[in-house]
């Protein structure tokens, strides 16, 4: 029978991240819904609809306009999970690194610097590191500018330095499993390393 601090062990290395998950669910239901009516009254449209049958164009713009809106929401959604998600593995490594490094307690661990001063061990050495590490440039991009930093492009070229962070495409999936495999690793970590 496992003992009581491998329990609390394994329970602190699950990344929670189902609220995400489900938001990214209903909001890509939700925008395509959206964006199938659209195209459907588009398609639908014709000039004997109008008392003026130049109106057709004009409709045909605003429902042009509707959908691109709702394209910029479902773009925001994806940049917004990017960050929900960035900030829970913030949060559970202050927490885990400050509850298993009395050495930590007090120091401000988002600061990127700081944590790695704080940690017993080479942050690079965890696995996962490079899913969390593109994971926090991305989200620093995201909420600095919304464009592609320099740091984030040098160190991952799929991104491009400058480009307008619109859409984050398969950011959100292709990162997840590292990053989950980075809190797994890094908790184990810090019980092998931090106070017994």
């Amino acid at each position: 029978m496992p003992s009581w601090s491998q329990i609390v062990m394994n329970f602190e290395r699950i990344l929670d991240h189902d609220e995400i998950d489900e938001f990214i669910e209903h909001l890509e239901v939700s925008t395509k819904r959206r964006l199938k009516s659209l195209e459907e009254e588009y398609k639908n449209l014709t000039e004997d609809q109008f008392e003026d049958p130049s109106d057709l164009f004009s409709c045909q713009d605003h429902l042009s306009e509707q959908a691109i809106a709702t394209q910029a929401a479902r773009d925001l959604g994806g940049q917004l999970s990017i960050v929900a998600l960035y900030k829970k593995v913030e949060a559970k490594t202050a927490k885990i690194v400050k509850k298993r490094l009395p050495s930590a307690t007090g120091k401000n661990l988002s600061y990127f610097k700081t944590l790695c001063e704080a940690l017993p061990f080479d942050i690079t050495s965890v696995n996962g590191f490079s899913a969390l590490n593109e994971l926090r440039l991305l989200n620093n991009s995201i909420k600095h500018g919304g464009k592609v930093s320099q740091e984030l492009a040098s160190t991952f070229p799929v991104w491009t330095a400058g480009a307008e962070i619109e859409t984050v495409g398969d950011a959100y999936s292709r990162l997840l499993p590292g990053v989950k495999a980075y809190v797994f690793d890094l908790v184990t970590k810090l019980y092998a390393n931090g106070k017994p």
